[in-house]
């Protein structure tokens, strides 16, 4: 907290002093510096010197930053014996980081010492740094990249002149400086707290070193800080470029007559240091601004643009610019200046909650946190703040100082905040509203009042039926930070911006609530119960707990003649609201009829719903939907979830448009009207939970759209396949697991899922799969207790996800390969499945997690994502992975690695593990095959004996010798490595890396199983490399090294190139061996030669690996 307290003080200038005075003062203090500090106070330049200000025992250091902080100005005054003192040095360093983070202004004075010296560190600043690197050895980089940085500045030279005359051109230029400060300084509020991240950017790209002409868009929702953020930056670039100007509020000047031109006028003034341009119109002034932008590298802010037209306005086109130029530009509007292919956009968020708190207590409390007993208080108030700097500051500081009734007060009815902050924060964020068409605010407040959490389609479903272009409307509305979607759609928006949009609709009519155009909750019970009403109500929310948490609200009851007079009302929304009386005169054109706990048994045929869209009554008491058949030609969603009195669905051929029925959870729903086989459009149908459904109906093969039917817990339901009944058990339990949404498929639907209760066997004879449509897509076989899966499966070729999950079955039918569209295969937890055949080329992702008896695979060409986590067995992945006892390994590969004693070896055991199945089990010593690449892990003290010599290095890199006779036909890498008893990161990431740097080429391994080492025996890990025809020949430059993370440690490490005869092996068998350094060579038994090189003993710290292109 306090680093950003102090940030926020740096931003906002909050200055004591005009400048601060460095200088060594054994050279200068009595002379030449005690001259000119008194020549500045005379000049009025309030100025900091250490001897003046700071008081005998305190913190000197501290107050020596703190002055460097507070003052407008550094001056240094660099004497012959400055850089002796380590003191001056550090104040030296205080104030360039200064300069580097916020544009401090700084100006050397050079007393009888040449620039040059200062930069180089030559002459007696040389023998000054000779001492210091000695004592000071962890700091002179830092005070010398000062010196030369500081140097580099425009100063001011003392050479043979009148010490006086010197002095006075100093107080001079610093008068002019601080004066040109002044002018371009903005005020900026103090206690900024967390903008440095967007001041820091910005900066950033004002640095970067481009003579491009940058635009830069700085956009958010209104008071989110980014005109602050624009000042901040303004202020410490403005004296980088030749001129710089700053326009304010271009949004509300822009409404005045002739406010462009006014502005236009004051561009001109400030780039031309003052001078006053006549202009009297629009093309005039634009003229103009091209004329005198040419000639400068400028630094333009535009504070509050609505519109691009106020942008050309202003600045016309950017090529008039002179290089280097740079504007930058805040607004509410999120694709303003999009077409600008050079434009840099910056989205301003909101202040994350502890920064919120801090801001708010600076306002509320003066001090960075809550005063003691106000912090819930505080919280509560900050939180629906959510992050907005400007209502923070106006709510914190309309509190400062107010008894703890006022708080009590706020924090329980927020509807008060416009009140306590006399509508400051609704006037700012206003305006984002009111640059809207009428047609945008109207949808604003439709979705601030009644949309706020909805899904995107679901809102646009309604809303397109209330007179609105809903998908064009709602990209407005997002443009202008006004609303966002969210990741799953979901239309979200700013607590403020709703408390707006609400305070917005309570101004329409503020002693009348009944003739405003949308009501909620106490203004909604006070018209319900007066009975005022009016024809102007657009919509009406009321939301009353359940009567079983509220017993007292089965006594809450309102008449339905209190809708009469809502004659356009369009969208009712009630939970647990009783009314009594008759529906004849109700509202007759609602569109989203919203109803939970609906207390009727049927719905009245009175009541008049022709022009409803959506029709939500969960939780109702209805047992039948209603009586005889009701035409509701715009119904496109109707759902009665958790009726749990629903018996029947009535007759449904009158909603030839609806799209989605949902009737989870009516658990007391026994038949499902034939009538449902009319909805030609319907898409979706959830009988989820319906456990005492028994049947479907004979129509349900006419829906000719649908494409998901939900079954779970359809626990007494009885199918008819053509050959035979199935019976869909509901699976006991969570009904929240995983693949509990079920999908039953005739030839229209894509895809069926099927359940029974675990124990009872689904027989695989009883039904058949090959009468599946062929264009089903996904099944879903999840936990019906299957022991084999029919041949037939693999006819539906269409299938491209496939889920088996948790079935005993022992295996897969051996023609998988023919389910040519498969992309997704899920084997969850089949614990009996021993091995998988062939699997289709397409195949994208395999999981088969917590497949214990697993062992084998064939080949996966194309597969992307593989899950065999806790598949301990599996020994055999085609083309990847293939582990066999020591004993049944290739001789030959285990001759070549220099291992001969196989027996002994074979019989010790080693702790193996396998990151593809993360698991780890002791086992006998095995020959693990990976990739091409074959390894062996066991126990040793040391790398074999062929690897006899040492390099004390990281990597090794040789030339390859050449050898008559011979070719290159492989590498063997030796590590021996223990644990690592300092390191707690529980990585096991260990890799070789091989490169030809003569033929750029590189192999990685990075080993899916690995030996671990134990407390008192190291592990010994040999790796054979083969390579292919040229890829290492006679003279290749090659690298190789290995890196060692988490636990472990590197102890040696070699490495030994293979050869092999170019001619067909004779019966005499031969080996080379020898020192890389030596043409000699020494022949024995065996047909493959092996070239001895070198092993090392790295150092102990891990080494992290980097990415590697193959």
């Amino acid at each position: 907290m306090r680093t950003e307290q102090q940030n926020a003080s740096s931003s906002s200038y909050r200055c004591t002093y005009d400048a601060f005075l460095s200088f060594r003062g054994t050279d200068t203090r009595k002379g030449f510096t005690d001259h000119l500090y008194s020549a500045l106070e005379w000049a009025g330049i309030h100025t900091f010197r250490d001897d003046e200000e700071i008081e005998t025992g305190e913190n000197i250091e501290q107050e020596l930053r703190t002055a460097i902080q507070e003052s407008r100005v550094s001056i240094i005054v660099f004497s012959k014996d400055y850089a002796s003192s380590s003191w001056c040095l550090n104040e030296l360093a205080i104030i360039m980081e200064r300069k580097r983070t916020d544009g401090h202004m700084v100006i050397p004075v050079f007393y009888d010492v040449e620039p040059s010296d200062v930069r180089k560190q030559t002459g007696s600043f040389a023998e000054s740094f000779t001492k210091h690197e000695k004592r000071f050895k962890d700091k002179v980089e830092e005070w010398k990249r000062a010196l030369r940085d500081v140097a580099d500045l425009a100063g001011m030279v003392y050479r043979e002149q009148y010490e006086s005359q010197f002095i006075q051109d100093i107080v001079e230029a610093i008068g002019n400086k601080l004066d040109c400060m002044t002018n371009r300084r903005l005020r900026v509020e103090p206690n900024v707290i967390g903008r440095d991240y967007h001041v820091k950017r910005l900066n950033m790209w004002l640095e970067d070193g481009s003579n491009d002409v940058g635009v830069s868009v700085i956009y958010g929702m209104g008071g989110i800080g980014k005109t602050t953020i624009a000042k901040t930056v303004y202020n410490q670039n403005s004296d980088k470029f030749q001129a710089s100007s700053f326009l304010s509020d271009i949004w509300e000047t822009s409404k005045q007559g002739n406010g462009i031109v006014h502005l236009q006028r004051k561009l001109l003034s400030d780039i031309q240091n003052g001078k006053m341009e006549k202009i009297y119109s629009l093309d005039e002034g634009m003229v103009k601004i091209e004329r005198v932008v040419r000639c400068k590298r400028v630094l333009i802010v535009l504070d509050d643009v609505e519109n691009s037209e106020q942008f050309n306005a202003i600045l016309g086109m950017q090529d008039w610019f002179h290089p280097g130029s740079k504007i930058i530009v805040t607004t509410r509007h999120e694709h303003l200046l999009k077409a600008h292919e050079v434009c840099v956009r910056f989205k301003v968020e909101g202040l994350h909650a502890h920064q919120s708190l801090m801001l708010f207590s600076w306002h509320a409390f003066g001090q960075p946190h809550p005063q003691e007993g106000y912090m819930e208080h505080s919280r509560t108030l900050v939180k629906h703040c959510g992050g907005v700097p400007l209502a923070l500051q106006v709510l914190g500081s309309s509190l400062f100082e107010k008894t703890a009734n006022v708080w009590e007060n706020v924090v329980r009815n927020l509807d008060v905040l416009d009140v306590i902050t006399e509508g400051k924060i609704k006037k700012i964020l206003c305006k984002s509203y009111e640059s809207l068409q009428d047609h945008d605010r109207r949808l604003f407040l439709h979705i601030a009042c009644f949309f706020v959490g909805k899904d995107k389609d679901f809102a646009t479903t309604i809303l397109d039926k209330c007179d609105f272009v809903t998908e064009i409307g709602l990209q407005h509305l997002v443009d202008r930070c006004l609303l966002e979607i969210d990741a799953h759609s979901k239309l979200t928006m700013h607590q403020l911006l709703q408390d707006m949009g609400r305070a917005i609709i309570r101004d329409e009519s503020p002693e009348d609530p009944g003739k405003r155009t949308r009501l909620w909750d106490k203004d909604a019970i006070n018209v319900l119960r007066k009975l005022t009403g009016t024809r102007t109500i657009k919509g009406l929310m009321l939301n009353f707990p359940s009567t079983k948490s509220s017993p007292v609200l089965n006594e809450v009851r309102f008449e339905t003649k209190a809708f009469t007079e809502m004659l356009n009302l369009e969208l009712l929304l009630l939970d647990n609201v009783k009314l009594s009386g008759s529906y004849e005169d109700f509202p007759k054109n609602l569109i989203w009829l919203s109803w939970r706990g609906f207390s009727l048994k049927s719905i009245p045929s009175n009541f008049c719903m022709e022009h409803l869209v959506v029709l939500d009554l969960r939780y109702s008491s209805l047992q039948h939907i209603w009586k005889g058949t009701k035409i509701l030609t715009r119904l496109k969603i109707l759902n009665l979830s958790h009726s749990h009195g629903l018996r029947t669905t009535s007759d449904l051929s009158g909603l030839p448009n609806l799209e989605k029925l949902i009737l989870k959870d009516c658990i007391n729903l026994v038949d499902v009207d034939e009538s449902i086989g009319n909805l030609g459009k319907l898409v979706f149908l959830n009988l989820k939970g319906c456990k005492n459904l028994m049947k479907l109906p004979k129509r349900m093969n006419w829906l000719r759209s649908l494409e998901k039917l939900i079954l779970s817990g359809c626990s007494k339901l009885v199918l008819h396949d053509s050959a035979t009944v199935i019976h869909v058990h509901a699976i006991s339990g969570d009904m929240n697991k995983p693949g509990l949404l079920s999908t039953l498929s005739w030839t229209p639907i894509r895809s069926w899922w099927m359940w029974a209760w675990p124990g009872k066997t689904l027989q695989s004879t009883s039904f058949s799969l090959a009468s599946l449509p062929r264009c089903l897509g996904s099944l879903n076989l999840f936990c019906c207790n299957l022991s084999e899966v029919p041949n037939d499966l693999c006819s539906i070729s269409s299938l491209k996800y496939l889920n088996l999950s948790c079935n005993p079955i022992l295996c897969l039918p051996q023609n998988m390969k023919s389910l040519i569209m498969l992309e997704t295969l899920a084997l969850f937890g089949c614990t009996n499945l021993e091995m998988l055949p062939e699997l289709p080329a397409r195949l994208k992702s395999l999981k088969a997690p917590c497949c214990t008896s697993l062992k084998r695979l064939k080949n996966l060409p194309n597969l992307l994502k593989l899950d065999f986590c806790s598949c301990a067995r599996l020994v055999e992945v085609e083309g990847l992975l293939n582990i066999k006892t020591l004993r049944s390994a290739d001789i030959e590969m285990t001759r070549y690695m220099g291992l001969f004693n196989l027996k002994s070896i074979a019989s010790t055991d080693v702790e193996m593990y396998n990151s593809l199945t993360c698991t780890s089990r002791k086992v006998p010593v095995q020959a693990v095959y990976e990739c091409g690449i074959d390894s062996i892990f066991l126990h040793a003290s040391k790398i074999p004996d062929g690897f006899d010599s040492t390099i004390q290095t990281s990597v090794l890199s040789v030339i390859a010798p050449s050898h008559p006779n011979l070719k290159i036909q492989g590498l063997n890498v030796g590590v021996l490595y223990g644990r690592n008893e300092h390191q707690i990161e529980a990585s096991e990431n260990n890799l070789i890396e091989v490169s030809n740097q003569t033929k750029a080429l590189m192999w990685t391994y990075w080993p899916i199983t690995i030996g671990r080492p134990t407390e008192k025996e190291d592990v010994l890990w040999l790796s054979h490399f083969r390579f292919g025809n040229n890829e290492l020949e006679d003279g290749d430059q090659i690298r190789v090294s290995v890196k060692m993370h988490g636990f472990h440690r590197v102890k040696e490490f070699g490495i030994q190139l293979v050869y092999e005869p170019e001619r067909p092996p004779s019966s005499q068998n031969n080996v080379v061996a020898g020192d890389v350094s030596l043409s000699a060579s020494r022949v024995s038994n065996g047909d493959r030669k092996i070239l001895s090189q070198y092993w090392w003993e790295p150092f102990s710290s891990s080494l992290i690996p980097k990415t590697v292109d193959s």
